[in-house]
C-alpha cells in the first residue's frame, strides 16, 4: 500500500465581513494581509478599507488598505499565520 499526500490543508486562514468571499482559505504559501484581500475578490461596497483588523491569538494588528496600496506603512502589510482572522469592518 503506497500513500501520497496531495495537498495539505490543516493550516489556514479565515476572511470574515465586507469581502466578496468570506470564510476558510488554506495558508499553503507564504501570504500577506494584501494578498488575502486580492484573493477574496475584493472588497463589498461599504467595507471599511481603513479600519481592517487581523486577529492573532490575543493580538489585534491593524491594516488600514488604502495607505497600504500608496505605498505608506508597508509594515502593516504581515504574513499571516495559521488561525489569523481578517476582518474588513
Amino acid at each position: 500500500v503506497m500513500v501520497s499526500v496531495m495537498a495539505v490543508r490543516s493550516k489556514k486562514y479565515y476572511l470574515t465581513g465586507q469581502v466578496n468571499r468570506t470564510g476558510a482559505v488554506p495558508l499553503v504559501v507564504p501570504t500577506t494581509v494584501l494578498e488575502a484581500l486580492s484573493g477574496a475578490g475584493g472588497f463589498q461596497q461599504w467595507a471599511n478599507k481603513k479600519k481592517i483588523v487581523i486577529l492573532r491569538g490575543n493580538k489585534r494588528f491593524k491594516f488600514n488598505y488604502n495607505q497600504v496600496i500608496k505605498g505608506k506603512h508597508m509594515e502593516q502589510n504581515i504574513y499571516l499565520q495559521n488561525g489569523d482572522q481578517v476582518i474588513v469592518p
